[in-house]
């Protein structure tokens, strides 16, 4: 599905952004009147203009602040933080306006969900020898409690402010759900405040987070699910292996093996490349930086999340995300969502995984012409997070 650009990564990034304005995170005009002052493949643009738009949108939701106008300000505040969330995307990690950035994004986020008519509550989740953070959204008091709770968790690069939007929370709350937002190792804050990279064993992560919900008053513990979105949808499932406390499992999209998932489009030259010496990859790595804005991006990314330095180092890491080895262990009810025109992940690894799991297993693919067959399906979320939420009514 193409929006805008010839370039596939600015192209997919507009999608994503004009993804939410169905749930409040964005305008589609406020979008187009943006990405038609970048040319194509210039991310200083990208980012200059992206940040023009966000300190626009945030003025005007503070005036409306202080005059008192508070539903106007918190519309403003969420399209504010996807704004400035898709100004920080194509910076490097080590860019100096990068921290700022990321701060204006999340403290719009948060002006904006104070002001949410359901409450909303900034957990601090005991992790190690540190906290992670997260929010904790609870349906209206007029509905009937315990409420079952729905896990959402991001993947490579979105933060759990994020998944407000991508994750429809406001529709799990209608629907009685009481949501989870939080950023993990390699993720959102912790990854840019504290340095803490990806692991693979993602159910040391994701105990910590239900060991914090158990016994809070108005959520039912025996009633459980995890969504994980992007790269999530290896991080779910895998805590889902190791912890019989998750009741449902939804993997949105599928990410069962990250190494065969980045060998996707071309997988001969991926075997290829796993036989070269690591000066001939990281060579090749270096050449494809410099000649393509999303192989520049997915490099960058790669060794900030996975704190690695080099091309071969990642291709070795990557192969430690694989949930071929413990995928028998998943016996709750699964959700494997998957598009036909994924960029990202093949469509032939969705059944795959499907079939390496041990519980009843659901498997949907999404199409082209339903304006879903993208990653995560951000060209037709609200046909996506239905039939998510759908499941997980008849499931929990």
């Amino acid at each position: 599905m193409r929006v805008q650009f010839d370039d596939r990564s600015f192209d997919y990034q507009t999608l994503r952004a004009l993804a939410y304005a169905p749930f409040g995170g964005s305008e589609a005009g406020e979008v187009f009147v943006t990405t038609e002052r970048i040319p194509g493949g210039d991310t200083e643009a990208w980012y200059e203009e992206w940040r023009a738009t966000a300190q626009g949108v945030e003025r005007l939701a503070a005036e409306a602040a202080d005059e008192g106008r508070d539903r106007t300000a918190r519309g403003g505040y969420l399209r504010a933080h996807t704004y400035y969330r898709t100004a920080e995307f194509f910076l490097s990690s080590d860019d100096p306006r990068r921290p700022a950035t990321y701060d204006r994004s999340r403290e719009c986020f948060r002006e904006g969900a104070d002001r949410l008519d359901t409450p909303v509550e900034r957990l601090a989740i005991p992790y190690e020898d540190t906290e992670l953070p997260g929010y904790l959204f609870r349906p209206a008091a007029s509905t009937d409690g315990p409420h079952p709770t729905v896990v959402c968790l991001g993947g490579f690069d979105s933060l759990a402010e994020e998944l407000y939007f991508l994750c429809r929370v406001p529709e799990a709350l209608a629907r009685g759900y009481a949501v989870v937002l939080f950023d993990g190792p390699g993720q959102g804050a912790p990854l840019r405040e504290q340095g803490l990279t990806a692991r693979p064993d993602w159910e040391h992560v994701v105990a910590p987070v239900l060991d914090h919900l158990e016994d809070r008053p108005g959520l039912d513990d025996s009633r459980v699910g995890v969504v994980g979105v992007s790269f999530g949808g290896y991080y779910a499932p895998r805590a889902a292996a190791f912890d019989d406390r998750i009741g449902a499992v939804v993997a949105f999209d599928h990410m069962h093996d990250l190494w065969r998932a980045s060998a996707g489009e071309n997988p001969l030259l991926a075997r290829v490349f796993a036989r070269l010496p690591d000066a001939v990859v990281n060579g090749a790595a270096a050449l494809g930086e410099r000649t393509s804005v999303e192989a520049r991006w997915l490099m960058s990314n790669s060794r900030w999340v996975f704190g690695v330095e080099t091309a071969a180092e990642l291709q070795r890491t990557l192969r430690e995300y694989s949930l071929t080895d413990v995928a028998h262990r998943i016996e709750c009810p699964t959700l494997v969502l998957a598009g036909e025109d994924d960029h990202f992940v093949p469509l032939s690894l969705a059944s795959e995984f499907a079939d390496l799991v041990s519980g009843p297993t659901t498997l949907r693919v999404f199409t082209t012409e339903e304006g879903a067959g993208e990653h995560c399906q951000v060209g037709n979320l609200g046909l996506a997070t239905g039939e998510i939420y759908d499941w997980l009514d008849a499931t929990l």
